[in-house]
């Protein structure tokens, strides 16, 4: 077992990023089970959030370094994504998924986060884009494309097919795992 602190070489500050829906969720789950303190939610936060997102820490680390950032963009699509992820992974219905949505709005309201649209018919119609479409989702494009003409940087969880492209067309990515201090016990 491992009992020393590793702490990943972080960026300058983020001023302006592009959040992709996976790291949004997590924050927005965050905030509710910070706003439900003691609820049922911190019984499900397992099945929503991954590493190092489950430790305490690493949660408080991870909010403050998304709040720190000054100029927030999304596309409506990953806003549209989020619809339907509090009833899969946190199994919210009624008044709990009413009260998640609330909470969620009101952060990103005071957030302030910028929801901008990229067309579907454009990104097909981009070289960069037409054979990769297909394979990872218009989502998912379209944060890459917003990160690349908007000129800053993307934060994901997903390591397995938006970080590398968007590396691969020379956009900044930042994986929430590199972002965060993990600490074991």
């Amino acid at each position: 077992m491992l009992s020393a602190t590793q702490v990943t070489r972080q960026p300058d500050r983020i001023r302006r990023a592009v959040i992709d829906s996976s790291a949004l969720f997590s924050a927005l789950t965050l905030n509710f089970e910070r706003l439900e303190a003691g609820s049922r939610i911190r019984d499900r936060l397992g099945s929503c959030l991954k590493a190092p997102l489950l430790d305490r820490g690493a949660q408080e680390e991870f909010l403050l370094l998304i709040t720190s950032i000054d100029e927030k963009l999304t596309t409506s699509h990953a806003i549209a994504e989020l619809l339907g992820l509090e009833k899969t992974r946190l199994g919210l219905y009624g008044d709990d998924l009413a009260n998640f949505w609330r909470a969620s709005v009101e952060l990103l309201l005071l957030w302030n986060i910028d929801e901008k649209l990229v067309r579907l018919l454009d990104l097909a119609r981009d070289d960069r884009f037409q054979t990769r479409l297909p394979v990872i989702g218009f989502v998912d494009t379209g944060l890459i494309e917003l990160a690349f003409r908007s000129g800053c940087a993307l934060i994901t969880e997903d390591e397995g097919t938006l970080a590398p492209l968007a590396r691969q067309l020379q956009v900044e990515c930042h994986l929430v795992k590199q972002l965060v201090p993990i600490v074991y016990q």
